[in-house]
């Protein structure tokens, strides 16, 4: 984690330095964001519906912005942001007893965006770049009518610590004032990696038993992001 941090903040104050020379401009600040999460494994989206149906979740996103803007219209960005990314689930627990049950699959991270990122004379942005995950913890639980199927367990021995995914985002710049900018938008990303872990009974995706063919987990998520930052000459 240290050499990734050490990687890309080199190179961003690298940029930070050619930035200068073109007279541009650095913003800093803070950013949160709402989204809708998944995790998609072809495994379990073809089990019957009334075993481990998914559902619609929520995650968040929150830390600081840096940008370097080599113009007024092109510039860089890096984000280091706390994340959370879930997965609901309602089905029935067996064959014998079909009780009902919810269950939800928790990753917690640590997300670095790095992204170029366009923008028009009229404020609107445009976005294009990769997340950088580091997955800090995972957890499985389970809800249901029977005692012996309720409870929380620690999946992240059982998920992968690292994830990468392509980004996308838009939205627009609204000035508050000569230095101070809201940044209301858009933002979307689809991870590449197999983060792994366990379905919505919460059986490991590598158990052969149940799965004969592994599959790999990915990410996806969207939502609402909104940014203050402040705007340094440079």
């Amino acid at each position: 984690m240290k050499k990734i941090f050490i990687l890309i903040l080199s190179i961003f104050f690298t940029f930070t330095l050619f930035a200068q020379t073109k007279q541009a401009s650095l913003t800093i600040g803070l950013m949160g964001m709402g989204k809708n999460t998944w995790l998609f494994n072809n495994n379990i989206f073809d089990r019957p519906n009334s075993e481990q149906e998914v559902e619609a979740s929520l995650g968040t996103s929150f830390g600081i912005n840096m940008s370097v803007y080599f113009t007024k219209n092109l510039g860089i960005g890096l984000d280091i942001l706390y994340a959370t990314h879930n997965q609901k689930f309602n089905g029935t627990t067996d064959i014998l007893t079909k009780t009902p049950y919810t269950s939800k699959i928790h990753f917690s991270s640590i997300d670095i965006p790095v992204y170029l990122r366009l923008s028009t004379n009229g404020g609107a942005y445009f976005e294009l770049g990769s997340y950088f995950s580091m997955i800090t913890g995972a957890n499985y639980s389970q809800e249901s009518s029977l005692a012996l199927f309720n409870g929380t367990k620690d999946i992240k021995a059982f998920s992968s610590g690292f994830n990468v995914a392509p980004l996308l985002g838009l939205g627009i710049d609204i000035n508050l004032s000569d230095n101070l900018i809201l940044s209301p938008g858009l933002r979307f990303s689809y991870g590449l990696s197999d983060v792994a872990g366990v379905d919505g009974q919460g059986v490991e995706l590598t158990n052969t038993l149940k799965y004969p063919t592994y599959e790999k987990t990915h990410t996806l998520s969207g939502g609402l992001l909104v940014g203050l930052v402040y705007r340094f000459d440079l």
